[in-house]
């Protein structure tokens, strides 16, 4: 019996030692925190997990190693071979990468995602690690679509969220079967449900975000408090609520995960 394609892919670190971490920007020890995560003891997994996200997206930002990582923390998240907790901690950190909001400059400065009044997104100081990171996740996330299949889970939700643009069809099917069974837990079915609504390029209305806002104390807190960037559209505000829905129905409050950027 042949076996799943996620069994049968190679080594998800090959290539790890012809990246020059130590001279990448926030890229020393990166590589040992991979290894790690993908092949040390449960303890060892998680220690290096919590420590690749303190290292990678730093307080929202993404640095020159984020976009340097992000093909080697898809094939974790496609591979068999990585432990289960462990690829989905490296899918949400993924999906938290295609979503930060800063990133760092060459000088150690952020550069952050902004907005004019009519919406539009304004430039960057170079080099913009937020785009280029962003893109890597959305080019690498069909092997991990393809691994995760008709799973029920709330990784494959927030990876949908990040990159709606390259969700395929049966995950648009997963939402939808979350989302209208009244069986699905509750904060599940709202990121389903953001999943689904970001997917299908519909606009996003203020009654959509208020009515997504409340589906938990802390989102309404951020949206009635303006806790969101100034001018920024609505389809973003509504990736970060979503993005936010998901984490909290797989690790409800706790530290050391990629929360929202």
């Amino acid at each position: 019996m042949e076996l799943p394609p996620a069994w049968q892919r190679p080594d998800p670190l090959r290539g790890l030692e012809d990246i020059p971490w130590a001279v990448l920007s926030n890229g020393a020890g990166v590589d040992d925190l991979l290894r790690d995560a993908a092949n040390g003891e449960p303890a060892i997994n998680e220690a290096a997990c919590r420590e690749l996200v303190d290292r990678l997206l730093i307080d929202g930002t993404v640095s020159e190693a984020s976009a340097w990582a992000v093909p080697f923390l898809a094939e974790m998240g496609a591979s068999y071979r990585v432990p289960a907790t462990t690829r989905d901690r490296v899918i949400f950190l993924l999906a938290a990468l295609a979503l930060a909001g800063a990133g760092f400059t060459d000088a150690g400065r952020r550069t952050r995602r902004r907005w004019n009044a009519a919406g539009r997104e304004l430039p960057r100081r170079p080099p913009d690690w937020i785009t280029q990171t962003r893109y890597g996740v959305a080019k690498c996330a069909p092997k991990v679509f393809e691994t995760l299949a008709g799973a029920e889970v709330a990784c494959s939700m927030a990876l949908a969220i990040a990159v709606p643009e390259v969700v395929p069809a049966h995950v648009v099917e997963v939402a939808d079967a979350i989302a209208s069974d009244d069986g699905s837990p509750r904060l599940l079915a709202q990121a389903a449900r953001v999943a689904r609504h970001v997917v299908s390029g519909e606009p996003v209305t203020p009654l959509l975000l208020r009515t997504t806002a409340q589906g938990h104390p802390e989102l309404l807190r951020a949206y009635r408090g303006k806790g969101y960037p100034p001018n920024q559209p609505a389809e973003v505000t509504l990736q970060l609520m979503g993005y936010r829905y998901a984490f909290l129905a797989a690790y409800g409050d706790q530290e050391g995960v990629p929360t929202t950027p």
